[in-house]
């Protein structure tokens, strides 16, 4: 007796583009990843300058806008509200000019083409758990929840985390699929047991197989491409 197992859920594919020895020796895209690497020291520069100075400037600021005030209206008619003012307020303009210029870079280098075939990049996915199993196209009542509450799946994905807040620039490509997905082979002999289901790297298996096989189709959305940068910003990438 045969069987299929399905996951009917979402599906999140990430492929991350950043500056290691493989990518800055690429043939074709070495020398973005190098220029990326030299605006990306600068930014860093300037971060750490603007955090040493911003609340110094603040402070000139704010008294030149009280004196500005008491000047034009009068001693203490009006002054600047302690309570809305915040030093987050001061940014540097040559900061925000490299992420242009970084910005500027990756948009003109990242096209369809680069996405599907920059053999630098890394690559996962992970099941999202806004689904539920499927025996020959029929619910079954499993724990599969509790597979999505494991340790190990939140561990994974924060482990992933902090490596990427580790860089200095980094570009995530990101979309979530939902579908029906399959192991490879897709039949399984004898009986179905939710027991033979587990989740290894933050996919769902039966008899250790992936569930990842597209069975109809699937429907694209949230598909996103971004540049992180240093300073904890980001900015959207048109794909093209």
């Amino acid at each position: 007796m045969s069987f299929e197992v399905t996951y009917n859920g979402d599906i999140q594919y990430i492929k991350l583009f950043y500056s290691n020895e493989n990518t800055r020796a690429g043939k074709y895209y070495g020398e973005f990843y190098k220029t990326m690497d030299e605006l990306a020291n600068d930014l860093k520069r300037l971060k750490k300058e603007l955090d040493e100075d911003k609340k110094k400037a603040a402070k000139i600021a704010r008294d030149s806008a009280n004196k500005a005030l008491s000047e034009r209206f009068g001693p203490l008619r009006y002054i600047i509200n302690e309570h809305h003012w915040d030093e987050d307020m001061v940014i540097s303009k040559i900061l925000d000019d490299r992420k242009k210029e970084m910005l500027a870079l990756a948009q003109k280098t990242f096209n369809n083409e680069v996405l599907l075939e920059e053999d630098g990049a890394e690559e996962y996915k992970i099941h999202l758990d806004e689904g539920g199993i499927e025996v020959d196209g029929e619910s079954v009542e499993t724990s599969v929840m509790e597979l999505f509450d494991s340790a190990a799946y939140h561990e994974l994905n924060e482990s992933k985390l902090e490596k990427l807040e580790k860089l200095d620039w980094f570009i995530i490509w990101s979309r979530i699929e939902a579908g029906e997905f399959r192991t490879e082979g897709a039949q399984h002999e004898g009986h179905f047991s939710s027991k033979e289901l587990n989740m290894e790297n933050c996919l769902l298996t039966y008899r250790g197989l992936p569930l990842v096989i597209s069975s109809n189709g699937t429907d694209i959305f949230n598909n996103e491409l971004e540049i992180h940068f240093v300073d904890a910003t980001r900015a959207s990438l048109e794909m093209s």
